[in-house]
């Protein structure tokens, strides 16, 4: 819980920043890249290895994204769509094993983008920040010895549906005029106490459209 309240923080400060300075009215013309506020939407797929399978699963999200000269702030949320099983050791359970059904995960993001140089209307970046992935709904599969070893094993289902790690991106936004159409790869970590655990990393492949809405800092005339 210390994680999730520490992530829903960060992201409700970077949530605020450009209020600051997105009061004035802006012309309706191309704007810099540089200082700017850009909201978004994207899709894609979202990869990883559930209990006894390998998933491909759609996913579509929101984004926002504070720019400077070389460097940004960038925010998202994303919903990966899927059906399928994870597992939980329990001496309990035939062959040691617990498994829960699970469906669909909401991930949050905050990463620090890297705009290191530009060709033409081409931009390549990094990232590098945390998430918070949580799965919407798991199950336990079987019956229970008796209340005390339910309660056990749903307190853990419950605590392993959710996880907080590193999460590193890389990809590209093209711009025209107000607009960034971009593509963009992440991987972050969570074999270890998460449900989603049949592989290392949990990956992430998505496009999407940016539009750059207004300055992100006042401007003085």
């Amino acid at each position: 819980m210390r994680s999730i309240r520490t992530l829903t923080a960060g992201l409700a400060c970077a949530a605020l920043l450009p209020a600051m300075g997105a009061a004035q009215s802006v012309p309706q013309k191309a704007r810099s890249f540089t200082d700017s506020w850009y909201w978004g939407a994207k899709g894609g797929v979202s990869m990883f290895g559930a209990a006894a399978e390998n998933i491909s699963a759609p996913s579509a999200g929101a984004e926002w994204l504070i720019t400077r000269t070389r460097v940004g702030m960038y925010v998202s949320v994303e919903q990966s769509f899927f059906d399928t099983q994870g597992a939980l050791f329990d001496t309990t359970s035939a062959g040691s094993t617990r498994i829960v059904d699970i469906k669909d995960s909401r991930r949050y993001n905050l990463q620090l983008f890297a705009f290191p140089k530009q060709f033409g209307a081409f931009r390549p970046y990094v990232g590098l920040g945390f998430a918070l992935i949580m799965l919407r709904d798991a199950q336990p599969e079987g019956t229970f010895l008796n209340a005390a070893v339910e309660d056990t094993i749903l307190t853990r289902v419950n605590d392993a549906s959710s996880r907080t790690s590193p999460v590193f991106t890389l990809g590209g936004q093209f711009d025209w005029q107000r607009f960034g159409l971009f593509v963009q790869a992440s991987s972050m970590p969570t074999r270890n106490r998460f449900l989603i655990n049949g592989k290392a990393n949990t990956y992430l492949i998505e496009g999407g459209l940016r539009y750059n809405l207004a300055d992100a800092i006042e401007k003085l005339h």
